[in-house]
């Protein structure tokens, strides 16, 4: 309203400001309003202009202002419009990309909606099916599988996001293998949208695998052949070895001339070298076809080399060569190892140094270093060349063919010494020494079983003791072993409180040194007829060679005049009689091969026992159960029932019946682990293994008779 007022002022205003200005020129005065009145129209009419010009400057500043804000706002829609084509670019050419390599891979990548409507699908899927995109997509699809392949659940059954399976599917290549790996997409309400498919065909992969399978197929096979094989070659090779060796034994034990028991000795020597080479090659071919096993045994590791060292004296002092054994008061007193394979280790490398020297001495020692057992043998023979050192742990190698010639062996002992150590956890190899001489050494991991209780009673306390003997390495075996024993070793002027005198290893005289000290002559096992004559001489005691360390001690402290600790069968000096076993059992025998039978027959007979023998294992399951035996002694291999059948039938029978249990002893060629286990379970109470020795034999008696309680397993 106030606006209207205004232009109706303003217009009335006008009209009388142009009356009055047109009365002034035409007339040269004011006739319609006074010329104050005309001042003031005049004055107002300025105002107003005045004031539409202000208003009219503002309204285009504004619009100026709006003006640059509408540029500054296209320009950022410009920008934002730019920015966006390059994002949508950038997109169609990943999308592109990300086709492109999907398309180009050679996995079939699918897509199926949860109606199994195939929605996608790469080139590689359509190419391998011989599928038309364009007629395929939004079809079901589902590949035909082999009739030997099972289908696999999907993920409507599992419920799981990711599945893996192989499929035996038609492709338009014919039937093919494809590796599968679904991908599930679910709603946020868990419900299957859609399944995405990636396969590979791996056709090859398990062409190899049915090749590999049925060549693992064939391998375990002939290892089962191979175990056959060598189980059938033990037996057959151990049979006639033991008719051989045993009538051999037997044919010692008669009256024979010098020149008749020289042949005989010959016959077993050698039926004894071709039963330890059958060995070898059997241990060989079994670590070859992968059955060695180890069994964990605590083991006395004191008592193992001294009756290693005691087995092998023999074949040394035949040569004048000395064997002493050393174990660092360090050793535990029982360790957790295969007893067997590695009494077989020690045996192998102290049985090649006493061959391989002529002269000196072969000494073992068992030490810790750096928290592993370590066991050292040295002898003092024709040594290892540097460049060979490696190559003796092979096969059927040697170092040097004229020690082939000379001293023998097939070179399979080494060998068989490293798979064993290697099997154990263990490192074996060789060392020089100067002036001559080989270290054969080998590692393993300690595992304890108990401490020496004993080592600290057993204690020289820097007792001072000589040694007198011309063999530099009995000597420096003695030293270590007085050292071992917390003694000190010294030359007979300085201070000795006890000397030890070597009687050598012949029938030679000995001489009592005469210094007043208390003297120990040291004699072998074949010399001791002559003790009485040596004690006469003054001497306050012997040891017999090789000296065990615990006997060096024993008879050291009462030297002194100390308390010896009691000695234990352990410690017993080797001269005391072992207990033979009373006469009179009578014992079932169970054999088809003559001379096997005729064999035991004797040497059961010699001893005093009465003997029934049958041929197969029905006659003796019938004999077992119809009359009273002590013992039966059954072969393994005999026609009809065998050995372990007959065992079998024999326990059943005793429970059936209410028998007392007649211990069943098997006599067996088989060496393997199985065979042996085998005879076990079937309930025997132990295994002679063939040929069999008499010495096994008579320890066999006392194992299952000696009255001590119940039978228990016993192995020779």
């Amino acid at each position: 309203m106030l606006r209207i007022v205004r232009i109706v002022f303003g217009c009335v205003a006008a009209v009388l400001l142009a009356a009055g200005l047109a009365e002034i020129m035409l007339f040269g005065r004011l006739s319609l309003i006074s010329p104050v009145g005309f001042g003031a129209l005049l004055a107002l009419m300025l105002v107003f202009l005045l004031k539409a010009l202000h208003r009219a400057r503002g309204r285009g500043e504004a619009l100026s202002r709006q003006t640059a804000q509408l540029q500054s706002v296209a320009g950022r829609l410009e920008a934002s419009l730019t920015n966006a084509a390059a994002i949508n670019a950038r997109l169609n050419q990943s999308e592109a990309r990300y086709k492109g390599l999907v398309d180009a891979q050679g996995d079939a990548i699918f897509r199926r909606d949860a109606e199994n409507r195939l929605t996608y699908g790469n080139d590689a899927f359509f190419k391998l099916f011989g599928l038309d995109a364009a007629s395929a997509i939004g079809h079901p699809f589902t590949p035909e599988l082999h009739p030997g392949n099972p289908r696999v659940g999907g993920f409507v059954e599992s419920g799981r996001a990711r599945t893996r399976y192989d499929q035996h599917v038609w492709t338009a290549r014919g039937f093919r293998w494809i590796a599968w790996e679904d991908f599930a997409v679910r709603d946020s309400h868990g419900r299957l949208v859609e399944v995405q498919s990636v396969g590979r065909d791996i056709t090859q992969r398990k062409s190899l695998e049915d090749a590999l399978t049925e060549a693992r197929d064939k391998a375990e096979e002939a290892n089962r052949a191979k175990s056959g094989f060598l189980a059938t070659m033990s037996h057959e090779i151990r049979t006639p070895m033991n008719g051989v060796l045993g009538m051999g034994r037997l044919l010692l034990e008669t009256e024979l001339r010098p020149e008749q028991r020289s042949y005989a000795e010959a016959i077993t020597k050698s039926g004894e070298a071709l039963l330890s080479l059958i060995g070898d090659i059997l241990d060989f071919s079994k670590i070859e076809a992968g059955m060695l096993q180890l069994h964990e045994d605590a083991v006395d590791l004191r008592a193992m080399l001294c009756g290693v060292a005691e087995l092998l004296c023999q074949r040394g002092y035949d040569k004048s060569v000395e064997l002493t054994a050393i174990v660092a008061p360090q050793v535990p007193h029982t360790i957790r190892a295969d007893e067997g394979r590695l009494r077989q280790v020690i045996t192998n490398l102290m049985g090649n140094a006493v061959k391989f020297t002529e002269q000196g001495g072969v000494c073992v020692e068992a030490s810790l270093v750096d928290g592993q057992l370590r066991i050292e043998v040295r002898d003092t023979g024709v040594g290892v060349a540097e460049g060979k050192r490696q190559m003796i742990f092979e096969e059927f190698v040697q170092a040097d063919s004229s020690h082939a010639r000379k001293f023998g062996g097939t070179g399979l002992g080494l060998a068989i010494s490293k798979r064993l150590v290697k099997t154990m956890g263990g490192e074996i190899g060789v060392d020089g020494r100067v002036p001559g001489g080989s270290c054969f050494w080998f590692t393993l991991p300690l595992a304890v079983e108990t401490q020496d209780s004993q080592a600290a009673s057993m204690n020289l306390s820097d007792m001072r003791v000589a040694v007198m003997t011309a063999n530099e390495a009995l000597r420096e075996g003695l030293y270590l072993q007085i050292l071992a024993c917390g003694g000190v070793p010294v030359d007979l002027t300085d201070g000795a409180e006890a000397v030890l005198v070597d009687a050598g290893t012949g029938a030679g005289a000995v001489t009592l040194p005469d210094t007043g000290l208390p003297a120990l002559v040291l004699v072998t096992p074949n010399t001791r007829g002559s003790l009485k004559e040596m004690l006469a001489l003054g001497f306050t005691g012997y040891l017999v060679k090789p000296v065990r360390q615990s006997s060096l001690m024993t008879q050291l402290l009462l030297c002194r005049g100390g308390t010896a600790p009691a000695i234990t069968a352990e410690f017993a000096l080797p001269d005391i009689p072992q207990p033979r076993f009373t006469s009179g059992l009578h014992i079932l025998l169970a054999e088809d091969n003559p001379i096997n039978m005729m064999l035991i027959r004797e040497l059961l007979r010699r001893r005093g026992h009465t003997v029934r023998e049958v041929t197969t294992g029905n006659d003796a399951v019938q004999a077992v159960l119809d009359g009273d035996y002590d013992l039966l002694l059954t072969d393994i291999h005999m026609p009809g029932m065998d050995g372990i059948e007959a065992t079998r039938a024999i326990r059943d029978g005793e429970v059936r019946f209410g028998k007392i249990r007649t211990p069943i002893v098997a006599l067996t060629a088989d060496v393997l682990e199985a065979g042996k286990q085998s005879c076990l379970e079937a309930g025997m109470d132990g295994f002679l293994t063939k040929p069999v020795d008499p010495a096994e034999l008579e320890e066999m008696f006392r194992a299952l008779f000696s009255g001590a309680g119940p039978s228990h397993i016993v192995a020779a």
